[in-house]
């Protein structure tokens, strides 16, 4: 595993649902947004937009916990994954939110695209690092959008990576981003990565990453952890 899930997380319970033992190399830290004014001031004005669009569940969880009151009715939500769906009920929002036929920035944009978006306000939480698809394709529609960064995934050094990696002997590895796709094939080598019996990518996204950088890999049918545990049998 790839990132910092607590022990009792999903993909630690999906893993061991399947008999398989999780072992940790976080190559990414979730990190405080370096504005944490900026991230504040958003939140506590999320009446002033008409929609808000969330990509993760860390983006969601940073805006309710920045947010000093409960969630405002009546403004619209989209999120990317029916993961972040449910942090967006659980955080307050009604109506409820608009969710991709699948996973991932492309599906929701495929539902997103179809509504007025002229003149539409609209916060995008988020880290910095990430693909930058659905704030591009609302300016092109004509909304008027505000990305603030929630939280910052940073990358750990290659020496950290390296002694988790030494320390968890995988056999197999989940690759939740294309940001860990690379940064890992980087610090502990291809032939490290091509050596384990499985990996899995999260998403298409990842599985170009890792196909960039020579790994071979599987690619889960959603870009959903539990999805990607279920193909960790996998041997390319």
């Amino acid at each position: 595993m790839t990132r910092d899930e607590p022990a009792d997380g999903t993909l630690h319970g999906a893993l061991r649902s399947l008999g398989v033992e999780p072992v940790t190399c976080v190559v990414l830290e979730e990190h405080p947004p370096e504005d944490a004014a900026a991230l504040r001031a958003a939140a506590d004005s999320l009446e002033q937009f008409d929609w808000v669009i969330c990509s993760s569940v860390r983006a969601v969880n940073a805006i309710a916990a920045a947010r000093s009151r409960p969630w405002p009715a009546g403004i619209h939500t989209a999120a990317v994954g029916a993961r972040t769906a449910d942090a967006l009920v659980n955080a307050g929002a009604v109506p409820m939110p608009i969710v991709g036929a699948g996973d991932g920035a492309d599906a929701l944009w495929a539902i997103l695209s179809t509504m007025p978006w002229q003149g539409a306000r609209v916060l995008l939480p988020g880290d910095p690092g990430g693909r930058p698809l659905l704030g591009r394709s609302l300016r092109d529609a004509g909304a008027v959008v505000e990305e603030v960064e929630a939280y910052r995934m940073v990358a750990r050094s290659d020496d950290r990576i390296r002694a988790d990696w030494a320390a968890s002997r995988p056999d197999a590895a989940v690759i939740a981003s294309p940001k860990v796709a690379a940064r890992l094939a980087g610090a502990v080598g291809v032939d490290a990565l091509n050596a384990l019996t499985a990996i899995v990518a999260i998403g298409p996204a990842t599985s170009a990453a890792l196909t960039a950088a020579g790994v071979r890999h599987g690619v889960s049918p959603r870009a959903d952890l539990v999805e990607a545990a279920r193909m960790i049998t996998f041997k390319p």
